[in-house]
């Protein structure tokens, strides 16, 4: 591991359900944190305080429309980020902790489409960056467990998470598990990372920066190495003179001209990168989220209504602001918010979900001609039952015949027909709503993001 100085920042996207009740507190958290500042946050930490007040001012001053009006932060607490190695655990097990770390968990909401962008601050990190980003990269990262862990996790929650009943057990909590039971907040996308950078690393341990690999694996000798790899460690993409940035699908590595040794007076600088970044995070996850519902939606052999999908594209139209291209006011960050959202595949995203936007229209179509086509079958149901009731004279002169030859009252035959007739269209009025309700839970089921379904809903 270098010499170098880090200040690492973690970005999580995350989702929930409409109903999310869990996640109340902190909707009031943040509305009052937007109408009166962070200062409140100072009595418990005074870094995500500082933090948080410079990115609501970068929000407000860079940015040209309302997207910032409608973005809103909370402060999630500080907890102790588990350093574990690259032998990591199977499900039900715990990782093997080499050391424990400070972080602290900042919110950042967009309240009408219900995405989220947790951040997880390493300020200083004294411990291996690679092994950070390695542990990012495979969804291993854990805190200590928290204090008030048996407030949320019930006795339920706790079978299923550690298949036993006893917490105190278990000394630490995954962080995705510790989002979806404390607050109902999901994963709906892949994390990023932003690592803060005093020194450019030697060039092997670079490379496994970038790619999110760890450098100093238990598992082998060797690291990761590819022309690409080595483009993206000499490709510099700042627009501004007071650092040096490089991109990857899922690290940007910023380097500081200039590194304050005071951590609270860094966040002014880091902050006018972290915005930046926090913003295209949230393009991310809104078509990461739509892509999520379209694709079960397509699994679901394309059983979805016109008016579902209208759903979905309202939805989605509620983060356009996301995407218009000129968010910011000054052209420098304009051009950095570019670089990277060509580096996170944002553009690439967007067009997997018009290529399946268009197959979905076009499944839509071909039900509606079938959805035609059986009411055209309905209807000549219809008139078959009512060619039937015109012959009624006709039908019942038959059963009394029949009636009289077997010894059985004539007069019942008109009742026998009549309740042929009325049972049979009862049956089959019966057999459609059946479908029908079938058809509806398929569809409702679909409409739902597997990956974000909350068990407990």
């Amino acid at each position: 591991m270098g010499s170098y100085k880090k200040d690492i920042f973690l970005m999580i996207p995350l989702a929930d359900n409409k109903n999310n009740w869990r996640l109340d507190e902190i909707l009031e958290q943040a509305k009052k944190n937007k109408r009166k500042g962070y200062d409140w946050i100072k009595q418990h930490d005074e870094f995500a305080a500082t933090l948080m007040t410079k990115l609501e001012e970068n929000f407000q001053y860079e940015c040209r429309n309302v997207v910032a009006d409608e973005l809103e932060m909370a402060y999630l607490g500080s907890y102790e980020f588990i350093h574990s190695t690259d032998d990591y655990p199977d499900a039900n097990e715990e990782p093997e902790c080499v050391a424990t770390e400070n972080c602290h968990m900042i919110l950042t909401l967009h309240e009408p489409t219900h995405i989220y962008v947790l951040t997880i601050v390493l300020p200083n990190c004294a411990y291996d960056a690679t092994q950070v980003l390695d542990q990012m990269s495979h969804e291993s990262m854990w805190i200590k467990m928290p204090e008030d862990a048996e407030d949320f996790l019930t006795r339920e929650n706790r079978i299923r998470l550690l298949r036993n009943e006893h917490l105190d057990i278990y000394n630490y909590l995954d962080i995705y598990k510790f989002l979806k039971y404390r607050y109902g907040l999901l994963k709906c996308g892949e994390a990023k990372a932003f690592v803060l950078l005093s020194d450019r690393p030697e060039e092997p341990e670079f490379k496994c920066m970038m790619a999110g690999e760890t450098y100093n694996s238990i598992h082998q000798t060797f690291h990761v190495d590819s022309e690409n790899l080595k483009a993206i460690c000499e490709t510099d993409y700042a627009q501004y003179d007071y650092y040096n940035v490089y991109m990857s699908e899922t690290v940007v590595a910023c380097i500081m001209e200039s590194f304050d040794d005071n951590v609270e007076g860094r966040n002014d600088l880091t902050a006018t990168y972290a915005f930046i970044l926090i913003l295209v995070m949230f393009q991310n996850t809104s078509i990461v989220k739509v892509n999520m519902q379209i694709t079960n939606a397509l699994a679901n052999d394309g059983d979805i209504s016109h008016e579902q999908i209208l759903s979905l594209y309202r939805n989605f139209g509620k983060t356009v602001r996301f995407w218009e291209k000129h968010n910011f006011k000054y052209w420098g960050t304009q051009q950095e918010a570019l670089q990277i959202i060509k580096a996170f595949g944002n553009e690439e995203l967007q067009e997997s979900y018009l290529d399946h936007q268009s197959f979905l229209e076009h499944i839509v179509e071909l039900k509606s001609a079938r959805v035609a086509e059986r009411n055209g079958n309905i209807l000549s149901i219809v008139a078959t039952i009512l060619a039937i009731i015109q012959v009624q004279a006709f039908a019942v002169e038959m059963l009394e015949h029949f009636y009289g030859f077997v010894g059985i009252n004539a007069n019942y035959a008109n009742t026998t027909f009549s309740t042929l007739i009325i049972c049979g269209t009862i049956s089959f009025i019966l057999v459609m709503i059946l479908l029908k309700y079938m058809r509806d839970k398929t569809r409702k089921g679909s409409m739902h993001i597997k990956e974000l379904r909350d068990e407990e809903e």
